[in-house]
């Protein structure tokens, strides 16, 4: 992927991030009962990143003011927040992998932090976003409990397929938008998997 991915145009880039945040984000909105203000923050983020991707240019202005509630973020030597900015960071440590709506909020957490220095940066992120809708796959299949060869499933398999064909077309000028956001996915399947809880909230 990393190969693919050094062909991928400047300008597709948020495309191509936004497009690996898709399902965690669509999973969360369906879910967040709890967690109303959490989501919130990342719905800013989220819509924000979906504008600059229809307009072709990100808003400097705009964007320090929907993605410095949050950002930058600030760790200590142990990987815990420093100065917690919001809600996100200030629960952050105590979000677990068993619970859905959790889960995808610490992914959805670090997938903006990575908008957000690349952008702030200049340089060009994004190298290992394909890793997120791989993270929430493998959440969901283990939350089930059965034993498995993880990359040889079909779901794996057809988001790989199609992680190559979108990257292999970013490295041209395209006009995708916001409905463009599961293209070439099998999102039929993805939304057939359920997520076992094995926490009550």
């Amino acid at each position: 992927m990393k190969t693919e991915f050094s062909g991928v145009l400047q300008e597709n880039l948020l495309f191509w991030n936004m497009w690996n945040i898709a399902y965690a984000y669509d999973l969360l909105e369906k879910d967040h009962e709890g967690y109303e203000a959490h989501f919130e923050l990342l719905r800013e983020m989220w819509e924000y990143c979906w504008r600059a991707v229809a307009a072709k240019r990100i808003d400097k202005d705009e964007f320090n003011e929907v993605f410095g509630k949050t950002y930058p973020a600030e760790f200590n030597d142990d990987g815990e927040f420093i100065n917690p900015r919001n809600i996100l960071h200030e629960t952050y440590d105590d979000m677990r992998e068993d619970v859905l709506s959790e889960f995808c909020i610490t992914l959805l957490v670090e997938a903006f932090s990575n908008i957000y220095d690349g952008v702030t940066s200049g340089r060009r992120y994004g190298v290992r976003a394909g890793e997120l809708p791989i993270e929430v796959i493998h959440g969901i299949v283990a939350s089930n409990g059965a034993a498995y060869e993880f990359v040889s499933l079909p779901i794996v398999q057809n988001e790989l397929a199609a992680q190559t064909r979108l990257l292999q077309d970013l490295s041209q000028p395209n006009q995708y938008t916001m409905q463009d956001r599961n293209i070439f996915r099998d999102i039929a399947a993805m939304q057939s998997m359920r997520f076992i809880d094995t926490v009550r909230k």
